[in-house]
């Protein structure tokens, strides 16, 4: 028994000792591997071209967003603290009007936190994807 554990301990992770031979998933994972190597290393046009959308559409959020979060300076630049309203409205078409300075204020605050959070997530995903 002890030397069927040391000759599991031996063998590559993820692949079987059946009978002192390597199972067939071994094989099969080299394939899958280099397969993948070759896409990374020699893409093909339709591949990159397809890369290129994705990265298109990862660009059209992130200038979204980046909007959003300009819209947002903007309006708390041209506050008074006096005129300011935020309405809230549903799917049913119920709508509530927020016009009290200091909830308008904590809820731009929060507003422009959360834009900033997902305007750094969305920088992360750019820089990390690779066409």
């Amino acid at each position: 028994m002890e030397k069927v554990v040391k000759d599991l301990k031996s063998t590559p992770k993820g692949t079987k000792k059946v009978n002192g031979s390597t199972s067939e998933k071994t094989t099969t994972k080299v394939e899958k591997s280099s397969t993948k190597v070759d896409e990374v290393l020699r893409p093909s046009a339709e591949s990159r071209i397809k890369k290129l959308q994705n990265f298109q559409l990862m660009a059209d959020k992130h200038a979204f967003l980046q909007n959003k979060k300009d819209e947002l300076e903007k309006f708390i630049i041209s506050s008074d603290g006096t005129k300011e309203k935020i309405t809230l409205s549903n799917a049913k078409g119920f709508n509530m009007d927020i016009s009290n300075s200091q909830v308008v204020e904590e809820i731009t605050e929060v507003i422009g936190k959360k834009l900033q959070t997902f305007l750094d997530a969305s920088e992360k995903e750019i820089l990390k994807y690779s066409i």
